[in-house]
Formats: C-alpha cells, structure tokens, sequence
C-alpha cells in the first residue's frame, strides 16, 4: 500500500471518529454506533493488509468507547466511583 493511500484511509478513519464523537454529543447515539461500526469494518480488513491501518482503526475504536461510556456515568456515579477508588 502508497503511503498516499495510507493517508488517504486514516483520514477516513478520523473523519468516521470524529464524526461519531459529534453524533454521540448531539445525542444521536444509534447514528454514533454505526460509524464505530464502519470504523470495526475497516479494521477487520485491514488485519492482514495493513497492521499500521489496523492499529489506527483500533485506537479510534478504544477512544470512542471511552468516550461512549464516560458519557453514560452521570456525574453522581462519577463521584461515588472517585470516592471510592480514594479509600
């Protein structure tokens, strides 16, 4: 693979991300689910084609899902989590 192509499919990839991140903040969260889908997708087939795609894909994958689930902690759980991991 170029390395203009290389290019070219990590943006793809950043622009489905960000894209997610924007939906998920709009409160459009099944929208959101289906570019971490697309972004799933890719990294799938990128496994045995490109391991640096696929690591790349794999990382926006991670950052949405801990964007995704540091969203559904209301802030009272958020406190009683830190409190507890305090004591």
């Amino acid at each position: 693979m170029t390395a203009a192509i290389r290019e070219l499919k990590k943006h793809q990839i950043r622009t489905l991300f960000n894209v997610a991140i924007q939906l998920l903040d709009n409160g459009e969260r099944e929208t959101a689910f289906e570019c971490l889908i697309k972004i799933q997708g890719m990294m799938a087939a990128f496994d045995q084609l490109d391991s640096t795609l696929c690591a790349y894909a794999k990382l926006a994958e991670s950052a949405f899902i801990t964007y995704a689930q540091s969203r559904s902690i209301s802030p009272f759980m958020h406190t009683v989590r830190m409190e507890a991991s305090v004591q």
